[in-house]
Order: structure tokens, then C-alpha cells, then sequence
């Protein structure tokens, strides 16, 4: 009978003595899931591509963006693992295209990217050392083919193979020139405070 009663006391106190911030932390992370999923379903062009514009808050310039996930590549040049390396098309205040290969940080160096049986094509991302020059011949060959194996630099790890399905990207480009031809009204990002 003292275990009901210790089990009891425990669960009245768990439920209704949860402190007001603990209370205001779980509506927060509700609110969140939930705008996590509408800019989820916003963002979806095809089951492999998102297209979408964010402004920076800091400086106010507007990036547009397509993007999809790869996969880390073996030596044999298949895809293994958990499509989680991120792979985008973008412009700034309508410069570019752009491309962002993976998780590229190494300072100096540029990632490599092949198209289908393509020559291997260097991107001008070189993490920040050298002003950024646009990719639009990449992006023709991204345009018209069907996989891209991509080697980018990891600091201070060094290189990273990765293998992109471009399936969808043509709609996905096209979603892209629409969003840079009429930018979508960017929302206002909601200001939270925790109070104690």
C-alpha cells in the first residue's frame, strides 16, 4: 500500500507541480514542431528538392536557394549511410547561381564535382579566402544529368566523397528562377522570451 501511495505522490507532484518555465518550454517546443513542418511543406517542390528565400538579419540580404541532401560515397563510388549532406543551388540578392557542395569548411580549397560522365568541375567556394565566383557552368551539367559525386574539404579533416541524386532537379530549378523573379514576403521571425 506504500508503494501506491509513494507512486501517487509522485505522479500529482509530476503533473501539476512543473515549474512555469518548464510549462513555457514545452509550449515552445509544440509552436516549434508545428513551424517546423508548415516550412517543411512550404519548401517541398519534389519528394528530393526544396526551393526557398531567407533574408539574414544582420546584413538583409536575401538568399534563394534549391537544395536536396546526398550521401557519403565509397571508394566504388556508391552512396552509403543517411542522406544528410547538404547540396544547394543559390543566389544572393539575385547574383549567382552559386552551388554548395556538402559540409565544405576547409579554408583554400574547393570542392570538386562530376556529373554523370562528365569532367570533373571545381566550384569557387574556397570557405571564405577568396571572393566567391559564380558556378553556372556547373549548374548545366546539374541541369541535364542524372547523379553528382562531389569531393569537398573538411577542416581539419581534409576530403569528404559524397553522391547526390539529381532526380526533380529541373522543377526545382524552375521553382528557383520563380522565387528570384517574384521573392516571396519573408515572415517575421517571432521573438521569444523566457521569463523566470
Amino acid at each position: 500500500m506504500l508503494k501506491v501511495g509513494i507512486i501517487l505522490c509522485v505522479l500529482f507532484f509530476s503533473v501539476s507541480c512543473a515549474s512555469p518555465l518548464d510549462r513555457e518550454i514545452a509550449r515552445l517546443s509544440a509552436e516549434s514542431s508545428q513551424w517546423a513542418a508548415e516550412l517543411e511543406a512550404r519548401r517541398r517542390v519534389n519528394d528530393n528538392w526544396s526551393a526557398d528565400c531567407v533574408v539574414d538579419q544582420v546584413t538583409g540580404v536575401r538568399r534563394c536557394f534549391t537544395a536536396t541532401f546526398g550521401q557519403a560515397m565509397d571508394f566504388e563510388g556508391n552512396g552509403y549511410g543517411p542522406k544528410n549532406l547538404p547540396f544547394q543551388i543559390f543566389y544572393y540578392d539575385n547574383e549567382g547561381p552559386f552551388v554548395q557542395v556538402g559540409l565544405h569548411t576547409y579554408p583554400g580549397r574547393r570542392p570538386t564535382v562530376r556529373v554523370d560522365d562528365n569532367e570533373p568541375v571545381t566550384v569557387w567556394d574556397s570557405a571564405g579566402v577568396e571572393h566567391r565566383g559564380k558556378d553556372q557552368e556547373l549548374v548545366e551539367l546539374l541541369l541535364s544529368g542524372t547523379v553528382a559525386r562531389a569531393r569537398y574539404h573538411v577542416w581539419p579533416d581534409g576530403p569528404q566523397d559524397m553522391i547526390v541524386d539529381l532526380t526533380g532537379i529541373s522543377e526545382a530549378w524552375e521553382r528557383l528562377q520563380e522565387l528570384i523573379r517574384n521573392p516571396p514576403i519573408i515572415p517575421v521571425v517571432r521573438q521569444y522570451s523566457i521569463q523566470p
